[in-house]
């Protein structure tokens, strides 16, 4: 072989040694920016993990704090509720008899009054507790029923004890009958429709 082949052959070898050393070199750097890259990705997924912890502590506390407000804002409502129906037992039992006796108005309107005062007392306080529109069908149900049967309470022991004074003709006794029968169908009517509501929510769900 000659020197000349020779020397083509170290140069050839030489080369190939430098491609090799700019591809380690290559590899390597690669390797680095892979290496980079991953430790970039590992550090964002801590921090998404440290925010997301951070974030479910942060849910964990608000619904904590939630389930507080929601047990003592029920036991406020219920206490609001209370002082409701206090106010309405005082309006139906001591402020509007004192006005009919001050006033000297004819006793019968003071069932007139009790009714009315009862029937929008109980719409309101219904509607309060359930959280639903005053013109939801079931509170106006609700309070139609509670009035007349609040008026019946009161109207038969003051007509049997005689506390009101009432024409003892036929039709008063028949008013009287009929009264008595309009209340108990208003009554019957309140469960009966109560049954058929609960049982079409439950067909629906």
């Amino acid at each position: 072989m000659s020197e000349e082949v020779k020397t083509d052959l170290k140069k050839d070898v030489q080369n190939l040694y430098q491609e090799k050393n700019t591809l380690v070199e290559e590899i390597r750097r690669l390797d680095g920016e892979k290496i980079e890259r991953l430790e970039n990705a590992n550090q964002e997924l801590e921090k998404r993990y440290e925010w997301q912890d951070k974030e479910r502590i942060k849910l964990i506390k608000e619904r904590d704090n939630y389930r507080k407000q929601v047990k003592g804002f029920r036991g406020k409502k219920w206490s609001n509720a209370f002082r409701m129906v206090m106010a309405l037992v005082v309006l139906d039992i001591i402020i509007l008899p004192l006005l009919i006796w001050a006033f000297r108005i004819p006793a019968q309107w003071m069932f007139i009054g009790l009714g009315t005062i009862t029937f929008f007392g109980i719409l309101l306080i219904s509607s309060y507790l359930s959280g639903t529109s005053p013109l939801n069908t079931g509170e106006i149900r609700k309070a139609i029923t509670g009035s007349f049967v609040i008026i019946y309470f009161a109207f038969m022991p003051l007509v049997a004890f005689g506390s009101v004074n009432l024409p003892a003709d036929e039709p008063i006794k028949t008013i009287i009958t009929h009264f008595t029968w309009i209340v108990g169908a208003i009554v019957i009517f309140y469960f009966i429709s109560r049954t058929v509501e609960e049982y079409v929510k439950a067909k629906n769900q």
